[in-house]
């Protein structure tokens, strides 16, 4: 009877603890810096800095986000973290990480892009954060602009 118990016990805190997260605002994870670390002979690498934003009165640990970055609306770049970042109870943290693109592909998407020196580009960036202690990942979309340096 009290192994019952305990197992009773056990199940109940678990699932005390997913609904709890299952009640969690996603982060909002915007574009803080884009930079060109090399370019090859058909990739570019970029360094992109994340910051993710927790509305949430606990913290957030981000396990790793799965995300997709649009300029003006076309498909930039996909990337993919693994570094656990804890995010404080309604404050934000840094996330670095990398995305590779096609030299050509990139080159075709810059041609078409209709920029004007000085004014920033509009970007979108949409994905799932996996947080410790949910089985569920959770939902972001954000959509902002990034200034580009004058050449």
């Amino acid at each position: 009877m009290p192994l019952r118990l305990v197992t009773l016990l056990c199940l109940s805190l678990l699932l005390g603890a997913c609904a709890s997260l299952r009640n969690a605002e996603p982060p909002e994870v915007t574009l803080s810096n884009v930079e060109l670390l090399g370019i090859t002979m058909l990739e570019q690498e970029w360094a992109l800095t994340l910051r993710a934003r927790n509305p949430n009165d606990f913290p957030l640990t981000l396990r790793s986000l799965d995300y997709q970055v649009f300029l003006e609306g076309q498909p930039f770049g996909r990337g993919l973290t693994n570094a656990e970042v804890t995010v404080p109870a309604m404050g934000d943290a840094l996330v670095q990480t990398r995305v590779v693109t096609g030299l050509f592909e990139t080159l075709r998407q810059l041609q078409q892009l209709d920029y004007k020196s000085g004014e920033p580009l509009h970007y979108r960036i949409e994905g799932s954060a996996r947080v410790g202690g949910s089985p569920l990942p959770l939902k972001f979309d954000h959509e902002g602009e990034i200034g580009l340096p004058a050449p």
